[in-house]
This record gives structure tokens, C-alpha cells and sequence, in this order.
């Protein structure tokens, strides 16, 4: 996205999200169309196969592809216009046969986000074991507990650092099962599969076969609970992430200075070391609510198309895994350079020892995905 600031995606997210790949990701579903219908019997193996061909061609202007829905209505009459480039009259009946534009969007948005949810997964493991890492260097360290701000009791530095652990695995979680639930779309016009016919039923389990997303009897056009769905799982990570990036700062306060990260620089205050993959963290978090807050906000589908309210998932939802990711990266970097003063902790904590039963049974419970 022209302008995007870059401390609120990252490259790889960046890219799925990019003009070429969100028109070949519709591609994609228009090739999984034409040959799951002549593998059923409704068009001929040869025209589905000109037109997979067709839509694996390269587009040259992808942005204008995209730029062309607000003045025709829909990405497909230009998507239609450059398949057509290469295949004859007959062949490209073949081509979004049945389908409707939202069937062509939906599932090649699903088939980005399936991509996204398995960077997300990734960098979520990288900070589970970053803070892993740390639980085991700083096993038995005391650490004074904080409530309200103020010194509580003893405990110690793992106790915290477990509790970082758990609730990054169970976002961990979240988001495995949320891409192993993806669905495509495929209803027509109407939504009632009306063009296939007998064939409705066999194309939907050769269309999930292809495209490796779930099929639905009844497509969603109108029912956009796997968006809010994704949208509160990707909150989550974020909201999960702005926690521990809160807590790092906090700690890593100069009045404080129980933990060192990676410093930013001052242009005012030479030597200040402010903790700027906290404040990324925080700053992209904070965005992934507002934009996950755009999702589940948005206005009603009306009747059998939606009216605005599934246009505004085109701008919500890639950022929304944009800013989520840059907030699980900034986390990473920022574990991964956390250094823990031992002097300042154990003053803190009086001298006192703690103990912590949590901390084995939480790495109990996560030891086979971390280890």
C-alpha cells in the first residue's frame, strides 16, 4: 500500500498483501473453478485447462486491475478482459463459470489470509521461544511482583516471564485453528449455486480439494462470521503482544532497570535509551484493535449482497494482519535483545527468594511446542 509506514507491517506481510498478489489470488480461485468443472463434467478439459494457463500468466498492472473496481463495480471485467487475451470464445466460457465477483474476492482473500495466519504462526513461535529462552536463564532470579504499579511481594523473574509464555502459545493456538478453518466461497449470483445444478455438491468437495480451504454447503456471502473471526483472533496476538511489550517497557524504566533492550536513540538527549520495539510494538497493536474494531463494526450485509460493509474488509483486513504482524516482529527483536540486571531485580526484590509452582506447570503444559 503506497504510504503504508513501514513500522506497521513487515516485508513478507507487506507482499501477500500487494496488488500482484491479491489479483493472482483471485486468479488462483478462477483456475480452481475451470478445472474442478470439467472434473465434474460441467465444461471440457481442455477449455479449463487454457484457462488455468491463462490465469498463471503474469499480470502487468495489477494496480489498475484493483483501481478499475471503483469505476466498473467489480475487479473482474478487467481480470476477464486480460484471461481473455489468450484463450478463444469457446474456451473462455469456461472462465468464472457460475460465479459471482464476491466468490472470486472472498475466496482469494482467504487464500492471503491462510498465507498470513502462517507468517503470524511463525513469528508467534520465534517470541514463544525468545521468552522460553529467558524462563530458563532466569529460573529461580527474584523479582518483586507489581500491583497497581506499586512493589508487591517476591516472586520470581520466570513467574512473569511464564505467564508471557502462555498466553503467546494460546494465540498460537487460536491461529492454527483459525487457518485450519478457512473456507472458500462459491454461490453465484444469488448465493444458491443455481448454476451447477446436480453438480453443485461434487464441485464444492473438488473445489475444496484444490484450493486446500474448507467447503460450505451455504456460502457466506452475506455471512461474514469467519471474518469476525479472524479479526478476533488477530486482536488477540495483538493485544497479546502490546502486554508484554508494556511490561518490558515498565521494567526496563531507567528509575527502574531490571531489564535492558535494544535502545532508540533521542535527537535531543544523547545516551537516552528509549525501548522503540516496545513502542512498535504498542503503536501496531493499538492499530490491530482499532482495524479489528472496523471489521466486526461494520454495517450488516444486507439481504443477499453487501452494501459497503463487505467493501470495507478490501481495507480492514489486510492491515489488520499487517499491523498484527508488525507488532509479533517488534516483540521478537525486542526478546531477543532483553538482557536482565541481575543487581537492580535481586535489590528490588529485597534479597528475597521466591517461589514459583506456576512456572512448572506451565512449562509442562507447552514444553512439546517450545522445546
Amino acid at each position: 500500500m503506497t504510504g503504508f509506514d513501514p513500522g506497521f507491517t513487515t516485508p513478507s506481510m507487506s507482499e501477500i498483501f500487494s496488488p500482484g498478489s491479491t489479483v493472482a489470488a483471485m486468479l488462483e480461485f478462477e483456475a480452481a473453478l475451470a478445472l474442478s468443472l470439467a472434473a465434474v463434467g460441467v465444461v471440457s478439459a481442455e477449455s479449463a485447462e487454457r484457462v488455468a494457463e491463462a490465469c498463471a500468466r503474469p499480470v502487468p498492472d495489477s494496480e489498475a486491475v484493483l483501481a478499475s473496481t471503483w469505476e466498473s463495480g467489480t475487479p473482474l471485467l478487467a481480470i476477464r478482459s486480460f484471461v481473455s487475451e489468450t484463450l478463444d470464445p469457446a474456451e473462455l466460457q469456461a472462465f468464472h463459470h457460475g460465479a459471482t465477483t464476491q466468490d472470486a474476492v472472498d475466496t482469494g482473500r482467504m487464500l492471503q489470509t491462510r498465507d498470513a495466519l502462517t507468517l503470524l504462526e511463525s513469528g508467534l513461535l520465534e517470541v514463544a521461544r525468545s521468552v522460553h529462552r529467558h524462563v530458563g536463564e532466569n529460573r529461580d532470579r527474584p523479582h518483586m511482583a507489581r500491583t497497581f504499579l506499586q512493589d508487591a511481594v517476591p516472586t520470581t523473574f520466570a513467574a512473569r516471564l511464564v505467564s508471557w509464555l502462555a498466553s503467546t502459545l494460546d494465540r498460537l493456538e487460536e491461529v492454527r485453528l483459525t487457518r485450519s478453518r478457512l473456507r472458500f466461497q462459491l454461490g453465484g449470483p444469488s448465493g444458491d449455486l443455481a448454476s451447477y445444478g446436480a453438480a453443485a455438491g461434487p464441485l464444492l468437495l473438488e473445489m475444496e480439494r484444490r484450493l486446500e480451504l474448507r467447503a460450505t454447503l451455504l456460502p457466506w456471502h452475506t455471512d461474514r462470521s469467519q471474518v469476525w473471526e479472524i479479526a478476533r483472533v488477530t486482536e488477540g496476538v495483538a493485544l497479546t503482544m502490546r502486554k508484554i511489550a508494556t511490561d518490558i517497557a515498565l521494567l526496563a524504566q531507567t528509575s527502574v532497570g531490571e531489564v535492558m533492550v535494544r535502545p532508540g536513540a533521542s535527537s535531543s538527549m544523547p545516551g537516552k535509551r528509549n525501548p522503540i520495539d516496545s513502542v512498535r510494538a504498542v503503536a501496531a497493536a493499538t492499530a490491530a484493535t482499532g482495524l479489528a474494531t472496523m471489521l466486526t463494526g461494520a454495517p450488516a450485509n444486507e439481504l443477499d449482497r453487501g452494501l459497503g460493509g463487505w467493501h470495507v474488509e478490501w481495507l480492514a483486513l489486510p492491515m489488520l494482519l499487517q499491523t498484527c504482524a508488525a507488532a509479533v516482529e517488534a516483540m521478537s527483536r525486542c526478546l531477543d535483545t532483553m538482557e536482565v540486571n541481575v543487581d537492580r531485580m535481586s535489590r528490588s526484590a529485597g534479597g528475597a527468594t521466591g517461589d514459583s509452582p506456576m512456572v512448572d506447570l506451565v512449562l509442562a503444559r507447552y514444553r512439546s511446542v517450545v522445546e
